[in-house]
């Protein structure tokens, strides 16, 4: 039975029309035959708060939680995939992924309160392809791609192209993603996600930024380096400048700190510039720090 409250809410949306493909194949054809009047919908959590207040306003709805076999996540020596209905909450919580990609753990952990997390998806998170997405800066230091299905077959791209600006992904008409895919780790490899919340908007970013790092096998120097900052540019992006100053070199405060501020300076903030760009110092120092720590823990055996 439907409660009066439940009612209300329901009727605050505009009118659509809604279908539930019980085949991949059968969604991509929704979305052809629909194109720009059609939505996707997984776990909804964007979704229905934009069509509830009106800044959307689809004519048909397609949701693909009831195709099968999307909800996965499974691991091998090649590295990990994650079906593209798989539940913020079910990454998070999974013992394959908190062993060997912790960063995917604790990027997906950081996507919104519990709530939202049991019901959202990673797959949701990259295709309404926001700057802030939590877990794109994790995901483009990891190297992932995304497996995309559509009329004219299977095709790849990786998670940094799939952002093509703020908004908007490289999802063509008849495209659904049906897989993220993440490459097995070099040795020594960690990786730190750290965000700064927007205080007026629960749990969105305002500043981001992974650090994904390869340490030698003394521990002692920096081999590899992935500076990915979200919420500061119109998409998700390689901070490469601060890249280049921490590779092949010996750890020291000084190092950090230049990559830090290279990091700020190669943000592109549409706003609070000089805010954002402190704050990307701030959580660039503070990522590598975490994650060169993380490294020698491990070596240590304390991880």
């Amino acid at each position: 039975m439907t409660n009066s409250s439940d009612l209300r809410y329901l009727m605050s949306l505009p009118k659509f029309d809604y279908f539930e493909p019980k085949t991949i194949d059968e969604a991509c054809s929704l979305l052809s035959k629909y194109k720009d009047e059609a939505r996707i919908i997984a776990g909804g959590t964007d979704l229905l708060v934009e069509l509830r207040k009106r800044e959307i306003s689809p004519k048909y709805i397609i949701n693909i939680k009831k195709i099968p076999n999307l909800d996965y996540v499974s691991y091998n020596k090649e590295g990990l995939a994650i079906g593209a209905v798989a539940t913020l909450s079910d990454i998070e919580n999974s013992g394959v992924v908190k062993k060997n990609f912790p960063l995917v753990a604790q990027a997906a952990h950081e996507t919104g309160p519990l709530p939202i997390r049991h019901i959202g998806t990673m797959g949701g998170n990259l295709c309404n392809a926001m700057p802030s997405a939590d877990t794109a800066p994790s995901l483009i230091g990891l190297e992932a791609k995304v497996k995309i299905q559509g009329p004219k077959g299977t095709r790849f791209t990786t998670v940094a192209d799939f952002f093509v600006d703020s908004g908007n992904s490289a999802l063509q008409n008849g495209e659904m993603l049906v897989e993220i895919q993440i490459p097995s780790l070099p040795l020594n490899t960690t990786g730190v996600f750290l965000k700064i919340p927007e205080r007026s908007a629960m749990d969105v970013a305002v500043a981001s930024v992974a650090a994904v790092i390869t340490m030698d096998e003394a521990h002692s120097n920096i081999v590899e380096a992935k500076i990915v900052l979200g919420a500061v540019a119109p998409t998700p992006m390689r901070a490469h400048q601060a890249e280049d100053i921490v590779k092949g070199k010996a750890v020291s405060e000084d190092l950090i700190e230049k990559a830090a501020l290279a990091a700020a300076k190669e943000a592109k903030p549409r706003t609070r510039p000089d805010y954002k760009r402190e704050l990307v110092r701030v959580l660039t120092n503070r990522a590598i720090r975490e994650a060169v720590a993380v490294s020698l823990s491990d070596a240590l055996g304390g991880g």
